[in-house]
């Protein structure tokens, strides 16, 4: 096989028809399946709401539907499985973009007394058992297999793994693992293309039925380069999703450890060289906007999965090759509200390929608007900071509900499309992903998080003073008992509700 022999739908069917023969010989029955893709528009459909929270709206995904073997129980984008079967994939990886990666994640699992209902090991155990009787652990098991690390016929660089044929195989037993290659190789399939996502015991309780662990592969992408060539990939993914199952149950397994993670971004240096320019710019953004913007913080997620694995607690579907932040500003969105959100464009930093900022209502955790660095984040600090020579390592977005007149500015109206109303609390995320000299993203802990300025731009004739007793009123009317200023939310531990930072 050469490279793209996949692409061609038939050509690809070919080989797997060919290996459903052997593999049935051999004594395996072999499954097909098929995706489901979302996007900022599907994940409007209330169907998939559940699947959509927190989504990326610059990142396509594909959810996989694992075809269901004989008295499994199923579930929807997910699967139970045996410690004797393996999920394969055999397809053509996108064409040129700034990301994709593939990532197996232990979806849910039978609730215990004492399970987490918060998210990344901070959430506040429970003795109410989920109305499903599970709990949605949603972490990933290993780090994903991206352009960085999947084996293709490639020169080695991370841009030369686009385009290209692969075959994942994702299993529990070292045993199949081998046979499926062996046949795959006799039928003339490069063993340079094959890849294996090793499942452990150690992290997931496998079998079919009620009570046993669901496992979900999801695939990432993001920014291709042409457009017309990412409506072509996805209108018709040149993948074949198969499931392979021993005719008879294997009395016998090898199973794979647990796997480890990479160190992220391990030769980078911190970001403490730009909080003085960081510094500026944010009063020179106050000086235009006015100095009674009140400001909350920011904190990196800390979106441990093996954390979230060992102690059954949230993890959100987490990626690994991503650093992330949120910002949950404890203002509601008025019509004369003005967001800033202020930060560092990690792509000009060196510390990232893609970056993105989004702006999600809490409500439903579904993004109603975004900027990246591809196209929106260059140039934005230049009226503020231009003399300074780090100003194009930032970007300053202004959050508006009518941003006529203004550049870099995101219409956020209350009505209609991309809509967010006035009662709706809000958050934001600022995502980088892949640091470009490492495997995976990079360390929150050496970044700057982003910040976010909120004030309202009222008519002279209806201004009113926002001070402390209104604020506190504000506060208690929307979270009652919350008077610490780091409060649970959501599951997460973040400061809440805001104060002004100097």
């Amino acid at each position: 096989a050469t490279n793209q022999i996949f692409r061609n739908h038939d050509q690809r069917n070919e080989y797997v028809n060919n290996f459903i023969v052997e593999m049935d010989k051999a004594g395996y029955e072999v499954r097909t399946g098929d995706f489901e893709i979302f996007s900022t528009e599907t994940c409007k459909l209330p169907k998939n709401a559940f699947y959509c929270l927190g989504n990326n709206p610059n990142s396509p995904y594909a959810a996989s539907n694992i075809p269901v073997i004989p008295n499994q129980v199923p579930f929807s984008y997910g699967t139970r499985m045996r410690e004797d079967e393996a999920i394969v994939l055999i397809g053509v990886t996108p064409p040129l973009a700034k990301y994709f990666g593939f990532t197996f994640y232990l979806n849910n699992v039978e609730y215990n007394v004492g399970d987490s209902n918060g998210g990344y090991g901070k959430g506040i155990p429970t003795v109410i058992k989920p109305e499903d009787g599970r709990s949605h652990i949603q972490a990933s098991l290993e780090d994903p297999i991206n352009p960085s690390n999947m084996n293709v016929t490639s020169n080695g660089s991370y841009d030369d793994a686009f385009n290209k044929d692969f075959v994942l195989i994702s299993s529990p037993d070292q045993n199949i693992v081998s046979t499926i290659k062996d046949q795959l190789i006799k039928l003339g399939v490069p063993e340079s293309i094959f890849n294996v996502q090793g499942l452990s015991s150690e992290t997931i309780d496998f079998g079919i039925e009620e009570k046993h662990d669901v496992v979900s592969p999801l695939f990432r992408m993001a920014f291709f380069d042409d457009e017309d060539d990412m409506k072509d990939y996805l209108r018709s993914i040149p993948w074949s999703l198969l499931r392979v199952t021993p005719k008879v149950m294997a009395n016998e397994t090898i199973p794979f450890d647990r796997i480890g993670r990479d160190v992220r971004s391990a030769d980078a240096t911190t970001q403490e060289y730009l909080r003085p320019s960081m510094n500026q710019l944010v009063r020179e953004i106050r000086k235009e906007i006015g100095r009674d913007g009140l400001e909350a913080r920011s904190l990196a997620v800390e979106a441990d999965p093996d954390r979230c694995i060992d102690e059954r607690t949230k993890c959100f579907f987490e990626n690994t090759d991503s650093a992330y932040f949120n910002n949950f500003p404890g203002r509601l969105f008025q019509e004369y509200g003005h967001f800033v959100v202020v930060g560092v464009n990690n792509v000009e930093a060196g510390y990232a390929r893609y970056s993105s900022v989004t702006l999600y209502g809490a409500r439903e955790f579904i993004s109603v608007g975004s900027f990246t660095s591809v196209g929106d984040m260059k140039g934005s600090v230049d009226r503020y900071i231009p003399d300074d020579p780090y100003k194009d390592q930032f970007y300053a977005m202004h959050f508006k509900r009518n941003c006529t007149g203004m550049e870099y500015c995101i219409d956020v109206p209350l009505e209609g499309e991309g809509s967010l109303m006035t009662r709706d609390t809000q958050i934001f995320m600022d995502r980088a992903y892949m640091f470009p000299n490492g495997t995976n993203g990079p360390d929150p802990a050496k970044m700057l998080p982003f910040r976010v300025i909120y004030i309202e731009e009222r008519p002279l004739s209806s201004k009113v003073s926002l001070g402390k007793e209104r604020f506190s009123q504000i506060r208690k009317r929307l979270f009652p008992g919350k008077d610490d200023k780091n409060t649970t939310v959501q599951g997460l531990n973040v400061p809440y509700p805001p104060y002004p930072i100097e």
